[in-house]
């Protein structure tokens, strides 16, 4: 019965934003932080898709969870799609979009592996950091906020650590979970070298996902090992992670200076 309900609540959630203007996506997500305009990789993935393709587009911080229950989702014209690769999959085709079109298939493949390595361990880590192992710095991020603070730190040590354990990282001890994401990071460090982005000159569609993750370490996780990382030893990262925002975030101190509301 649980599940019908959720279902037909789902369901009026969703109606609300059947009759959005007309080819305006509305962006769901979280509210905006205060060191970068979402602490969710995979909303500032979706996010810098939309500013790249210069698809219009609109936030709604009211509505976060999706028909998937997972954030962010997008309403385009009376179709709902949630997840990030499903979601610009989607506008891909319905606007003509193709941020991978000056890139070999030899190319496109090295970006997607660098996606896959850190949405698969790099984000576990992050998630296990702030919610586990140091939530407290995690406040410097969301801010002052008693409806977040109880969610995530009462509830959110004990998901992010199930479901850590389900995928296997969460497993392992603290120093070991930092050992892999190091690995990994430096891994992405060697294979961007001194390029400007992941596959060269021109970005990429996974670049955006690569900008969403490697863009919590350089301004979401305050006084952890990774911050440290990316600010000292893997410069070339947090270059790579600058030079997106000042390019496609002009707007970003106006961003992280408004209250969570609807943009």
């Amino acid at each position: 019965m649980s599940r019908i309900i959720r279902g037909i609540l789902n369901q009026r959630k969703l109606a609300r934003w059947n009759d959005t203007p007309n080819d305006l996506v509305i962006l769901h997500c979280f509210g905006r932080d205060k060191t970068l305009p979402s602490g969710s990789p995979y909303v500032m993935k979706v996010h810098t898709y939309l500013r790249m393709t210069q698809i219009p587009y609109k936030i709604d911080g009211k509505d976060p969870f999706g028909p998937k229950g997972k954030a962010p989702w997008i309403s385009l014209n009376g179709e709902h799609v949630a997840d990030s690769e499903f979601i610009i999959a989607y506008l891909n085709r319905k606007c003509n979009k193709d941020l991978n079109k000056e890139h070999s298939v030899d190319q496109l493949a090295l970006g997607t592996a660098v996606r896959v390595m850190l949405e698969d361990q790099f984000s576990w880590g992050m998630a296990l950091e702030r919610f586990v192992f140091n939530p407290q710095e995690f406040r410097k991020v969301f801010g002052k906020n008693l409806l977040y603070d109880t969610i995530i730190l009462t509830f959110g040590g004990s998901v992010a650590y199930k479901r850590a354990v389900a995928q296997g990282i969460g497993a392992h001890s603290r120093e070991e979970i930092e050992g892999i994401v190091s690995k990994n990071l430096r891994a992405v460090s060697s294979l961007l070298g001194d390029k400007k982005y992941i596959l060269g000159d021109m970005p990429c569609q996974d670049d955006c996902a690569i900008f969403g993750q490697l863009g919590q370490a350089v301004w979401g996780l305050p006084n952890s090992n990774y911050e440290k990382l990316v600010h000292s030893e893997l410069t070339n990262l947090r270059d790579y992670c600058f030079r997106i925002k000042d390019l496609y975030y002009a707007d970003w101190d106006q961003l992280i200076s408004r209250k969570r509301k609807s943009a």
